[in-house]
Formats: C-alpha cells, sequence, structure tokens
C-alpha cells in the first residue's frame, strides 16, 4: 500500500511540482480509504436509486424543450405564411380601393359633364324662352302703340271734322291732340 501511495505522490510531485514535507501517515491512508469508499459508496447509490430518475427527468426536460423549439418554428413559420398572406390581403384591398376610387372619380366626372349639359340646355331653353316672351311683349307694345295712334288719329279726324277747318284751327286742334296724348 505505501509503494501505491508513493506512486500517487510521485504522479502528483510530476503534475504539480515537487512537494516538500510530504509525510504519508497510516492515518493519512486511512483518511484517504475512507473518502475514497464513501465516494464509491456515493456513486453506486446514485448509479443504484437516483440515475434512472434523473436521466428520466434531463430527458423529459429536453423533450419539453425540443418541444417548444418545434412549437417556436412551427409558430414562426405560420406567422411568416399569416405575415405573407396579409401583404397580399392588404395588396388587394389597395388595389379595390384604387379600383373604387377611380369608379368614383369616373362616376363623378361623368355626372358633373351631365350636370354642366343639363345646365347649358336648361340656359339655353331659358334664353329662348326670354327671346319668345319679347318678341310677344315687342308685338303687344306694337299692337298697343297701332292702337293708340289709331285711337289717336281718330279722334284728332273727329275734332278737325266736327270744326270748321282753317288754317289756325287746325294747327290749334293738332297742338291740343298732342298735348292730351302727352298726357
Amino acid at each position: 500500500m505505501n509503494e501505491i501511495l508513493e506512486k500517487i505522490a510521485d504522479a502528483v510531485n510530476r503534475c504539480l511540482g515537487p512537494l516538500k514535507d510530504l509525510k504519508i501517515t497510516g492515518s493519512d491512508v486511512r483518511d484517504l480509504l475512507i473518502q475514497l469508499l464513501a465516494s464509491i459508496l456515493l456513486f453506486v447509490i446514485v448509479r443504484l436509486f437516483l440515475w434512472k430518475p434523473i436521466t428520466h427527468i434531463l430527458e423529459t426536460r429536453r423533450q419539453a424543450i425540443d418541444q417548444a423549439l418545434e412549437d417556436a418554428k412551427h409558430s414562426k413559420e405560420n406567422a411568416k405564411a399569416l405575415e405573407t398572406e396579409l401583404a397580399d390581403e392588404l395588396a388587394k384591398a389597395k388595389a379595390s380601393v384604387q379600383e373604387v376610387l377611380a369608379k368614383a372619380e369616373k362616376d363623378g366626372n361623368l355626372r358633373r359633364e351631365q350636370i354642366i349639359q343639363e345646365a347649358k340646355l336648361e340656359a339655353k331653353q331659358r334664353l329662348e324662352n326670354l327671346e319668345i316672351e319679347l318678341e310677344q311683349e315687342k308685338n303687344n307694345m306694337q299692337k298697343q302703340i297701332r292702337s293708340e295712334i289709331v285711337d289717336i288719329a281718330f279722334a284728332a279726324a273727329e275734332k278737325i271734322v266736327a270744326k270748321e277747318i282753317d288754317q289756325d284751327k287746325y294747327m290749334d286742334v293738332v297742338d291740343e291732340i298732342l298735348k292730351g296724348a302727352k298726357a
């Protein structure tokens, strides 16, 4: 046993350098053996009673982590697919909005043109009606003036015929008729 301890001491000296004042006594050997037996016993107890539960816990945890990673990978793929789908829908919606706006603008332009045409037509009709009305008013005024001229001429002729005519009297009658027409 001393040989083994000396070999261990030589190995330690080679690895760590020379150890000064290293004295190995029997109590050191006994403590070393007890420590070695305790370590072996601890290893055996752990191996027999705790190894499987510990490895089972570690394996279960590894599987849970693997599953979580796989779920995260699928979620990421689903998110990318959903993002692509939403981007497509957004593009379609934008195109639809542009189409609706273009149609609304076209319809608005058509309606504007229609309103302008209707307004022009209505203005033309009003002008025509106004011209007709003015023409009728003009004709009525001409008829009225003619009627008044005829009445005045008739009245003048009556007065002229009623009085004997001489030049001075004739001029007085005409002046009288004209004064009556102005009033």
